[in-house]
């Protein structure tokens, strides 16, 4: 057996088999996902861009205004930062500003004569007054700590060290610009993202600001600059007043103070005041296409169309005129909707025709984004005072139970979005500045699911496949008219296996529970491969060594990897479900496997049963000679079916 290789189904088995012991919601843990910043070649992690930055008269701390709000202060030169309690009393200029220079700002240092600095897509420095400009950012035509600077500050105690603000976050140098550091990691300026729902049962995709560009650069004084790639020989930058951030839509939808589809229009104006004065500038605000189509617009109205845009009807106004901040309803559940408005949580069951304030005890607030799960009967609203959570009947009306935070270790209360994964049992939350967090939902967990225990997912079973089932801690189990292995059952969940000898197009599951029993259809392959992914990293082996394939030990071109799955089907010589494999000589698989990396084929030189394990698999994949270094795609596949591609990372 390969070195380390015993552990990691253990590994599977104990994260996703079992469910962690329930934690008061106060308590509650949360993950983030992803890292603080992107360095893209860069002095090193970036950030978004900044309203200013500047140091005290004394030299003694650094300040730094973000663009969502909030004022930081750092007393060692940007390692670690604070907020700050008030506005400095210190000015907040400490370079003398020159008329600008074309689409350059020209700002001299106060501390030595003769020195300047031009800001624009790069940063210069002249040490003769301006006659000669020497580019302190650009390496081969690229920036080192990304482009267009509009923020500049000098250190009084010592001139030599410089910060910069830019579309990629705050920066610094301790000689004049020669050599450059990133100050983003401690300083909560993530840039802000939004979740597009692609219905209620995907995985909730994220939509954040472009990082590789600059399309929107906010200055200091507060005026919006917007790149105009009309002019060849003008500015690189227009001026525009502020606007509000645009709603994450669904493909092929887009708004104005209409809802257009495929870019027509499928709606009148949806803004309009009815004759009201002083209603001006409304816009849509909260847009859900369910099974029906539903948008509120910032005077208070919520519209619904149950004809895919053909007709639209008025199906609420609030009375305060406060605006929609959100809506939610669920495919397959069209004649549900939750909205929250004026700070109120409401929810119809009857397609919009009445509306009723579910808020009960939840915080006063302005709510802004609320998310719902009808079979768990949960309903999630997010704002600036945190996440809660209250138990609803989304199918009729009727109370609601207490509401409960959430927010548990989250680092800021505010939060700006919200997103649900039904299937993960997983709730999503984008904190501005902090990035996107995500905590498991028990609340969700108790509706009874059947997942691949590879990656959590809706799939078709296939004999001995590892299965993991929420909602339901099952004593006994059968599966096709047999006994079905339980290898774990306990808080909710059960990890059983499929028997290898279970035939035809479907399967009937029957789950027996203390005091109850569940029955579920389910559809049935020869194969239904599924590669393990555990925390969000693939459990791919290196074939020598047996360690886990990562950017920390990357595979080799012309070297082969393990392939850890489940679902590959029958074995060959069978074997009974729910025994470890034996340690020598596994069965092998009778399907074909075939593997594919960034697409392109790749040679399978083993297939068969994890020795000493149950219902997993290893596939021993061949890395092509020649494969580009870095992340690439690996799928698996076997009788046409694909697993879910994860990410290899291959070495130079």
């Amino acid at each position: 057996m390969l070195p380390g290789l015993r552990t990691l189904p253990l590994v599977v088995l104990a994260v996703w088999g079992m469910a962690s012991p329930a934690q008061p919601e106060e308590e509650r843990r949360w993950k983030r996902l992803g890292g603080t910043g992107v360095a893209a070649a860069f002095a090193g992690p970036a950030g978004s861009p900044v309203d200013s930055a500047w140091f005290s008269a004394d030299g003694l701390r650094l300040y730094a205004s973000l663009q969502h709000g909030g004022l930081w202060a750092s007393d060692d030169l940007g390692l670690t930062w604070k907020p700050a309690e008030q506005e400095p009393l210190e000015p907040r200029a400490v370079t003398d500003p020159a008329p600008s220079a074309g689409h350059l700002t020209v700002l001299r240092n106060p501390y030595r004569a003769g020195v300047a600095y031009a800001l624009g897509e790069h940063l210069y420095r002249s040490d003769d007054g301006g006659r000669e400009w020497t580019n302190l950012t650009a390496t081969r035509g690229e920036s080192v700590i990304g482009r267009w600077q509009s923020v500049l500050a000098i250190s009084p105690l010592d001139p030599d060290v410089i910060v910069v603000g830019n579309s990629m976050g705050l920066w610094k140098s301790h000689d004049e610009g020669v050599t450059w550091s990133s100050l983003n990691p401690k300083l909560p300026n993530f840039p802000a993202a939004r979740f597009i729902q692609n219905g209620a049962s995907s995985h909730p995709a994220l939509q954040t600001g472009a990082l590789g560009r600059v399309d929107l650069m906010r200055t200091a004084s507060g005026a919006i600059w917007r790149s105009d790639p009309s002019s060849r020989n003008g500015p690189l930058f227009r001026e525009e007043q502020p606007i509000e951030p645009e709603l994450p839509l669904p493909a092929r939808y887009a708004l104005t103070d209409r809802v257009w589809r495929d870019g027509k229009p499928i709606s009148g104006a949806l803004t309009h005041c009815a004759g009201d004065e002083g209603c001006s500038g409304h816009t849509i605000s909260a847009f859900s296409a369910g099974g029906e189509l539903w948008a509120g617009t910032s005077n208070g109205r919520i519209w619904v169309s149950a004809n895919d845009g053909g007709n639209w009807r008025l199906s609420w106004s609030d009375p305060d005129g406060n605006p929609v901040a959100s809506l939610w309803t669920d495919p397959e559940l069209p004649s549900t909707a939750l909205a929250i408005a004026g700070g109120r949580v409401l929810r119809s069951t009857n397609s919009g025709a009445s509306w009723f304030d579910i808020s009960s005890d939840l915080p006063a607030s302005p709510w802004t984004v609320v998310v719902g799960h009808p079979s768990a009967g949960a309903v999630y609203v997010a704002g600036t005072q945190g996440v809660y959570f209250a138990l609803a009947d989304l199918d009729a009306p009727g109370p609601t139970g207490p509401w409960i935070k959430l927010s548990g270790d989250l680092p800021a209360p505010a939060a700006t979005d919200l997103a649900l994964d039904p299937l993960r049992g997983r709730l999503y939350v984008s904190l501005a500045g902090y990035g996107v967090y995500w905590t498991r939902t028990p609340h969700v967990e108790r509706a009874l699911r059947v997942l691949s225990a590879a990656d959590l997912t809706v799939r078709p079973v296939a004999p001995g496949s590892l299965l993991t089932i929420t909602g339901a801690s099952a004593v006994r189990a059968r599966a096709g008219g047999r006994p079905a292995p339980i290898l774990n059952s306990d808080l909710g969940r059960t990890q059983l296996q499929v028997p290898f000898a279970v035939r035809g197009n479907s399967m009937r599951l029957r789950l027996e529970v203390p005091g109850n029993s569940h029955t579920l259809d389910l559809p049935l392959q020869r194969v239904s491969p599924a590669i393990f992914v555990v925390a969000g990293e693939p459990l791919v082996l290196d074939a020598g060594t047996g360690a886990l394939i990562g950017w920390d030990r990357p595979a080799k071109a012309g070297g082969t990897v393990l392939v850890m799955a489940t679902g590959l089907g029958e074995v060959d010589p069978p074997w009974p479900a729910g025994l470890p494999s034996p340690e020598s000589d596994p069965p092998r698989t009778v399907a074909q496997v075939n593997a594919t990396l960034a697409g392109l084929p790749a040679k399978v030189l083993a297939a068969h049963l994890a020795p000493g394990f149950v219902g997993i698999y290893l596939v021993e994949v061949q890395i092509p000679f020649g494969t580009h270094p870095g992340a690439v795609e690996l799928a698996i596949e076997a009788e046409d079916r694909l697993s879910n591609a994860v990410p290899l990372v291959i070495g130079r």
